[in-house]
């Protein structure tokens, strides 16, 4: 049961540490955009990201304070979305939802795996490498946000309501998904620049929120294990 609860509070902090380290790297970005390289500091509608992930800026000043606080903010937290997920499969009993649970940690997984990935493959460096991971991972959520939500729904002691959370958020990563492989490439236009940043960012924060919200939801079905034993 001790593990159970450390990797809960693990899910927590890899979610919170990703919100303060990502904002003080964009306090520290030095500037530059797809389309305007000039530009000072850091743009919140107009630049990815990944941007603070790069080696070098779009005026080739270099980057690194920022390239490492990004990829250890993203290495960090895909470990921990790991962790989390890796113990999600042992909070459901009946073999259906065991089996959809299973599915949910399996592709958990692998989106926090191709976070990682995309830390290590800056994309101004490995720019393939990098929009594979970046693709590849939240594909990866949203098949485990719909397992997830399945096995929820299944399960009468976890309440429906986290279930219905990732179904909201199922909403809006998949219009997002369909942005990034089908939109307006970014370099195209200014305009398709801000659509593809702006709802990459609208996305990011929804996921932190829903894994919040969900470690909320299995703190409390913990509660309730815990309760249970001591009866």
């Amino acid at each position: 049961m001790k593990i159970k609860k450390l990797l809960i509070l693990i899910g927590i902090f890899g979610a919170i540490q990703f919100l303060v380290l990502t904002s003080y790297a964009m306090s520290i970005y030095s500037g530059g955009t797809i389309h305007n390289h000039e530009l000072e500091g850091y743009s919140f509608w107009t630049n990815y990201f990944s941007d603070l992930g790069r080696t070098h800026t779009f005026n080739g000043t270099p980057n690194w304070d920022c390239h490492y606080l990004f990829k250890t903010t993203i290495t960090v937290a895909g470990i921990c979305i790991m962790l989390f997920f890796s113990t999600l499969i042992s909070f459901f009993q009946k073999p259906f939802t065991k089996f959809l649970g299973g599915f949910a940690t399996f592709f958990g997984v692998i989106a926090g795996a191709c976070y990682i990935g995309l830390a290590w493959t800056p994309y101004n460096v490995h720019f393939y490498e990098h929009r594979y991971f970046v693709q590849a991972g939240f594909i990866a959520f949203l098949l485990m946000s719909m397992f997830y939500a399945a096995a929820i729904f299944q399960d009468e002691k976890y309440p429906n309501k986290y279930g219905w959370a990732f179904i909201i958020f199922m909403f809006i990563l998949f219009p997002q998904i369909l942005i990034m492989i089908y939109g307006p490439r970014s370099w195209s236009s200014p305009e398709a620049l801000f659509l593809q940043a702006t709802s990459q960012k609208v996305v990011v924060y929804s996921e932190i929120l829903c894994l919040l919200y969900q470690a909320i939801g299995l703190w409390v079905v913990y509660k309730k294990e815990e309760a249970a034993l001591l009866e």
